[in-house]
């Protein structure tokens, strides 16, 4: 699998049963290191780790030889591994098992609890971030939702005309077959043909069409504030522009003719325009926590942060990468008790933080110890009140 939601992210953190095992690692594209094996070699390592902590836990042979099973064909699988992508993650217990082939370069880690163990996918998701892109020819539309990480079609093949005839008759290729345009040098579109009559026809069909594709992803976007980028051939996009309603239509636009355009080729380029964009939220919520640190309406103590996140007081967390907390909470008390991780399977206070924030609709991002607001704890937290 290679896709990976927020509401997908919710049901593996809802997840508690026991033997619960959650794997992360880095993975290799292509190259040297996938003619030898090393992804393969690096997860059969891995397995025989889980192995003896699941011995530590008291199971018995059959039952360890059962969990391991899907994770050991998966191991064996020699053509899974000549698709893979920057990470891999696995969620595996008695009645479940999923893997996620992300591109995240994600740390080398393993988890063992009664709960599955999903906050290394945070910056897939991005808790929210996205932005919509609009590929756009006179013979084909498709339409994007997109992430920092990925991006996925969605399928408006009801709510638009797929060609330019389909929304104008179709004539139209007849009529104008001599016409071909181009653009002067401010951008603006220019049609070629035989008089000026035609050329405006020419012009006033497409507008036509664009508006009828407007109207139809409008039904998806009216309620939407996400960025939409337009990917087209130069001369088209003014056209489009003025046909156009939604609000946050981007100012620059992919040139060129998406409509052989691979789909991954398409989201680099868009998440490169929209670089500062992604940044943009994370350094309004670093902000944000300077001044309602001042109001006492933020928090960087973590035992006031996991409780506080529990009870859906959270509406910014930032957690610093590398880290760990282990313990448990204690209900009866609203308080959190750090253990040491070998005394038991205890929870990853961490994670239960990230989860119960995006549960309330909070945002969560993992930082670098540098970029934290503050670096002295693991947590940080901007309050609803």
């Amino acid at each position: 699998m290679d896709y990976i939601n927020i509401e997908k992210l919710k049901e593996l953190a809802r997840v508690n049963e026991p033997d619960c095992i959650s794997i992360f690692m880095p993975t290799y594209r292509a190259g040297m290191e996938t003619n030898e094996k090393i992804d393969q070699k690096h997860l059969k390592n891995l397995v025989k780790n889980v192995r003896h902590e699941l011995e530590s836990f008291g199971l018995k042979g059959r039952e360890i030889e059962g969990l391991l099973r899907p994770i050991n064909e998966l191991v064996e699988n020699t053509g899974f591994w000549k698709l893979q992508s920057d990470g891999l993650a696995i969620f595996r217990n008695r009645d479940f098992f999923e893997y996620y082939t992300l591109p995240v370069l994600f740390e080398t880690y393993v988890h063992i609890s009664d709960h599955f163990y999903p906050m290394p996918m945070i910056p897939y998701i991005n808790n929210g971030v996205k932005f919509y892109l609009l590929a756009i020819s006179m013979g084909e539309v498709k339409f994007y939702e997109g992430f920092p990480h990925h991006i996925h079609e969605i399928n408006v093949s009801d709510l638009i005309p797929e060609k330019l005839e389909e929304a104008v008759g179709f004539d139209f290729e007849q009529k104008h077959l001599n016409y071909r345009a181009g653009g002067d040098d401010r951008g603006r579109a220019i049609f070629h043909g035989h008089g000026s009559t035609s050329q405006e026809e020419a012009k006033t069909e497409i507008l036509k069409y664009f508006r009828a594709v407007n109207n139809g992803i409008m039904e998806l976007l009216h309620d939407k504030d996400s960025p939409l980028v337009l990917a087209a051939v130069d001369y088209l996009v003014p056209i489009y522009r003025e046909a156009n309603s939604y609000r946050y239509l981007h100012n620059d636009f992919l040139a060129g003719n998406p409509q052989h355009e691979n789909p991954i080729l398409l989201h680099e380029k868009t998440r490169d325009l929209l670089k500062d964009f992604f940044e943009k939220d994370r350094k309004e919520k670093i902000l944000k926590f300077e001044q309602a640190l001042s109001l006492q309406k933020a928090e960087y103590r973590e035992e006031k942060i996991i409780p506080a996140a529990i009870n859906g007081r959270v509406d910014t967390l930032f957690i610093q990468k590398g880290k760990a907390m282990w313990g448990i909470y204690d209900s009866e008390n609203n308080s959190v008790i750090e253990r040491d991780r070998e005394a038991s399977r205890n929870t990853s206070l961490l994670n239960l933080a990230a989860m119960h924030t995006l549960f309330n609709n909070g945002r969560v991002y993992l930082m670098e110890p540098e970029d934290m607001p503050e670096s002295s704890t693991r947590l940080n937290a901007i309050f609803r009140y």
